[in-house]
């Protein structure tokens, strides 16, 4: 017979199932049992609890309360006393409160429930109480005040009452003596009541100590079992799915498992002979795929049925493969012939590019030194303003920053420039404006710096004909221009968008300029405010350009900042001018980094 997955399924939890059923029977019988036993044992407890252990201790207080009366009768018959002797009003406490209405009501209630003698026993003892009572009430009636006990008749008849062997003592220790009797016979009954509770009980904790112990034998059994089902189960369904699973994994990724399943006799051995199948088959069309793809068309492949699809894809690849490779060859040979022909037309053209960007080049070389030409040389700068330095870095070859110095008759002038943009524009804005500023500083009306940036702005306006309806023109400048008188002693300053710093011990002051450029309006619509600046010896004087402040750099790649700027030189205020050009130029350089150079830099600093 073959065996099925589901049929070892089936025997495994069979197996397991049976032993369920089997410990389930064994628990429930033995459990019952032990219930009847421990319910047997719980209603001897609630009978002592209810019944036995509340009429023994009422039975007990009912001897108690009838010696106590006893002897407080004999102490009214022969102690004289009034009627509010606590002795007297004790005892008839006793006689018409608390046996007539405490105990006896309880003991009668629950008579019932004692066993027979009990129940008659008491019956005899509350006759003989009643007629003891009736003892008690004669000598009451002898003695009902203190003058009574002068009577010696009261006393006579008091006297055979009480006596040893009178009527009431005799009948008080018949009471006390079946009292006695009935103590004696509840506290054996409670006894044995107790001895069968606990036998009860023990009866029960001995069998589920037993019951315990089959429970225990049966998990330990049903562990064994369990373990043993498991690993047949795994050995026989979980090893080969598992193995089926890795392969399937391997396929997946478009891995081709190495080794083959071996087979069992059941569905899962049905499922490895197809992996088998396939893994043989994929192997086969791989290495017909490596001979396709190494141009081996005639390798024999034949699919693995009419239904294998893959397999006749790859046979019709191969062939349109071949046709393919035919064209191909074709086409690289005709292609070759037609990238010869380009590669030689290519390098005739890197040939004139390069000629082009060395053409280019020279003129910019070339400009440069046009450019250079029109900054005052440095024999210039030391002569007429010894005490100061130049910090100018151009962004390209060429700048469009410059900076201006000129001498007049009783004046010394010297400016700072932005022209717009930078490189070769800007280049050319420098050279409008370095000619502008060399022909307004030889007017007859220029004498200040507002004076001569109001000219410069109507030169340079003609000369990019701004004002012949060319408005949409943008060229302009931004400067700051300072003008020193021979001695050094009186200073003026004006600016377009660049202020000017003044360096005086630990202060820094900023001299604003006004908010227009040099171009950007038409010649009487704005004029500069001219500054008359006080300044003493070793003052310090800068000028600049926005390129400093805004080049970025740092850790996160910011602008250095005007902050920053006037930090920096007022951490350098004690050091030489020419030095603090060389600190300025190290420290930007250091902020820079690996940052590429944004603008042009220009910073003229004097000390006066």
């Amino acid at each position: 017979m073959r065996l099925t997955i589901g049929l070892k399924m089936g025997l495994g939890f069979g197996v397991l199932l049976t032993l369920v059923v089997v410990v389930f029977v064994i628990t429930y019988s033995t459990t019952k049992s032990n219930l009847i036993t421990l319910s047997e044992g719980i209603n001897q407890n609630e009978f002592i609890k209810t019944y036995s252990s509340p009429a023994l201790s009422n039975l007990q207080r009912l001897r108690d309360n009838v010696e106590e009366s006893k002897n407080l009768i004999v102490r009214w018959a022969t102690v004289p006393s009034y009627t509010e002797h606590p002795d007297k009003k004790r005892f008839l406490k006793i006689k018409d409160t608390i046996l007539p209405m405490d105990i006896k009501p309880s003991l009668i209630s629950n008579k019932d429930s004692l066993p027979i003698s009990v129940q008659d026993s008491i019956d005899v003892v509350f006759r003989e109480l009643d007629e003891l009572f009736l003892r008690y009430r004669e000598i009451q009636n002898l003695f009902p005040n203190l003058a009574s006990y002068d009577s010696v008749f009261n006393n006579m008849q008091a006297t055979f009452l009480i006596a040893d062997d009178g009527i009431m003592l005799s009948k008080a220790r018949k009471v006390t003596r079946g009292l006695d009797q009935l103590i004696a016979t509840v506290r054996a009954d409670n006894q044995r009541r107790t001895v069968e509770m606990n036998t009860a009980f023990g009866l029960a904790e001995d069998e589920s100590k037993r019951l315990i112990n089959l429970v225990l034998y049966f998990a330990l059994l049903l562990f064994a079992v369990g373990i043993v089902v498991a690993l047949l189960t795994t050995r026989s369904i979980t090893r080969p799915v598992n193995k089926l699973k890795g392969m399937l994994i391997k396929l997946g990724k478009g891995k081709i498992p190495e080794g083959l399943i071996q087979p069992s006799n059941d569905e899962i051995g049905d499922m490895s002979v197809a992996m088998n199948n396939l893994v043989k088959g994929l192997n086969h069309t791989t290495e017909f795929a490596n001979h396709v793809g190494q141009s081996n068309f005639d390798y024999d492949y034949k699919p693995m049925s009419d239904e294998d699809t893959l397999g006749h894809a790859l046979m019709k690849m191969r062939d349109d493969l071949a046709e393919n490779e035919r064209i191909l060859e074709q086409k690289v040979i005709e292609r070759t012939e037609e990238v010869v022909r380009q590669k030689g037309e290519l390098e005739q053209q890197k040939m004139r590019i390069e000629e082009l960007y060395k053409d280019v080049t020279d003129s910019i070389k070339y400009a440069k030194r046009l450019q250079d030409s029109i900054l005052p040389p440095d024999s210039k700068i030391t002569n007429l303003i010894p005490d100061s330095f130049v910090l100018f870095k151009p962004k390209d070859i060429v700048s469009g920053d410059f900076y201006w110095l000129e001498e007049t008759e009783d004046k010394i002038h010297l400016a700072a420039v932005d022209c717009t943009g930078h490189g070769v524009p800007g280049a050319f804005m420098s050279l409008v404006g370095a000619n502008a500023l060399n022909i307004a500083v030889k007017g007859t009306k220029t004498n200040t710096p507002a004076e001569i940036m109001t000219e410069l702005n109507r030169i340079t306006s003609e000369s990019l004909n701004k004002s012949e309806g060319n408005s949409n023109v943008r060229d302009g400048m931004d400067l700051a221009m300072i003008s020193f008188s021979k001695d050094f002693k009186k200073m003026e300053y004006s600016g377009a968008n660049n202020p000017l710093y003044q360096l005086r011990g630990d202060e820094i002051t900023q001299t604003k300029a006004d908010k227009f450029a040099i171009g950007s309006f038409e010649y009487g619509e704005q004029e500069y405010t001219n500054h008359s600046i006080d300044i003493q010896k070793g003052d310090l004087i800068y000028i600049f350009s926005d390129g400093y402040a805004d080049q970025f750099g740092g850790e996160k790649g910011k602008k250095f900042m005007y902050k920053q700027f006037r930090e920096t030189l007022m951490s350098i205020k004690n050091l030489p001018i020419k030095e603090q050009g060389e600190i300025l130029n190290e420290k930007i350089e250091s902020w820079r980094g690996n940052y590429e150079q944004i603008d042009d830099i220009l910073v003229i600093g004097v000390r006066i």
